[in-house]
């Protein structure tokens, strides 16, 4: 029987080109919405769906820190598979070395679940003072959720 070979990437680098305007800036006004104390009403049944956010959460900051070069590339096997963690590793920290490296910021993030056994997270984040896009999908194999592919602007 012959594998199959997938040529689906395991983290793909997005190069982000700004829309191109006709001499103005098409702007209006943001409305920053008001946000609540972090309280909330706890279910049962609701371990699991806040085992997927905080697994989301951590996997989120773990990439991030390792491609703003502030975390060494080999934490990031505590929550990815190795295809990720090779390709993030050998993009993570470029043009920081001998520079002051700024902490890297999560400004929002959303987690879903398509099934039961993959969730997807997709985060807004700063990197070097600029902001990317990250998406990450985390499945549930032998126990544990990991991050088996990962998408973003950042470099």
């Amino acid at each position: 029987m012959r594998r199959r070979t997938s040529t689906r990437e395991a983290v793909r680098i997005v190069r982000y080109r700004p829309p191109a305007t006709q001499g103005a800036l098409a702007l209006r006004p943001v409305a920053v919405p008001v946000r609540g104390p972090g309280l909330r009403v706890v279910r049962p049944g609701d371990g699991v769906e806040a085992e997927v956010r905080a697994v989301a959460g951590a996997a989120v900051r773990l990439v991030v820190e390792v491609l703003a070069g502030t975390r060494p590339a080999h934490q990031l096997s505590l929550v990815a598979v190795p295809a990720v963690c090779r390709v993030v590793a050998s993009h993570g920290g470029v043009g920081t070395r001998g520079r002051r490296v700024v902490p890297p910021k999560v400004l929002s993030s959303r987690v879903q679940r398509p099934s039961p056994a993959v969730a997807e997270a997709v985060a807004v984040v700063v990197v070097a003072g600029r902001v990317h896009a990250l998406a990450l999908r985390l499945e549930h194999a032998r126990g544990r959720w990991r991050c088996t592919a990962l998408e973003t602007t950042a470099p």
